[in-house]
């Protein structure tokens, strides 16, 4: 088990629309949901499986949400002091506000249901947890059977996750009938 490197996901909530409001944005609880599900995700991609905030995402019709969070805003924001994070955690959660804070909430709810995530852990009319663990191992598990020079890799899409590998054009016969 390893340690999160940040202890709520309200912590995390509060630096998003702390960030927003110095923008001049505002967040709606499903972009909230939507980035912390995003950050939770693309920290576990790039670090090897840790997780961001201890936290429990739940698939369901509105998208991937995150139920305590839901909770507490769901009678407007309630005051909590800022919390400061360390350099790192910082520079990794200002690269998900420049990829994605700015998106607009049908942006990120439509990103988010075309995610692989989405698609493995949604039924219709029912809340189902979503396996971080298992999200991330199915990129990791592709990765690793990809071999050789053609070796597969997982980058992070303005879509999520997905598979890469190296371009290989192919060949394109000449037309019958024509001299070379």
């Amino acid at each position: 088990m390893n340690i999160p490197a940040a202890d709520s996901a309200i912590d995390l909530a509060y630096w998003f629309l702390n960030k927003a409001e110095a923008t001049n944005i505002y967040l709606e609880d499903k972009q909230i949901h939507a980035l912390l599900f995003l950050a939770q995700l693309h920290y576990a991609l790039k670090n090897r499986q840790e997780m961001l905030v201890p936290s429990l995402f739940i698939c369901c019709d509105e998208g991937i949400i995150e139920p305590s969070i839901a909770r507490i805003f769901s009678q407007g924001r309630p005051f909590m002091p800022p919390v400061k994070f360390n350099d790192k955690l910082s520079a990794f959660l200002n690269d998900i506000w420049e990829k994605y804070g700015t998106l607009s909430s049908a942006k990120l709810e439509d990103l988010i249901k075309r995610s692989a995530a989405y698609k493995d852990h949604y039924h219709e009319g029912v809340k189902n947890i979503v396996n971080i663990s298992q999200v991330i191992e199915k990129f990791s598990n592709l990765e690793h059977q990809a071999s050789g020079n053609f070796r597969k890799k997982v980058l992070i899409s303005q879509n999520g996750p997905v598979m890469v590998s190296r371009w290989t054009p192919r060949k394109i016969s000449a037309p019958q009938g024509t001299k070379k």
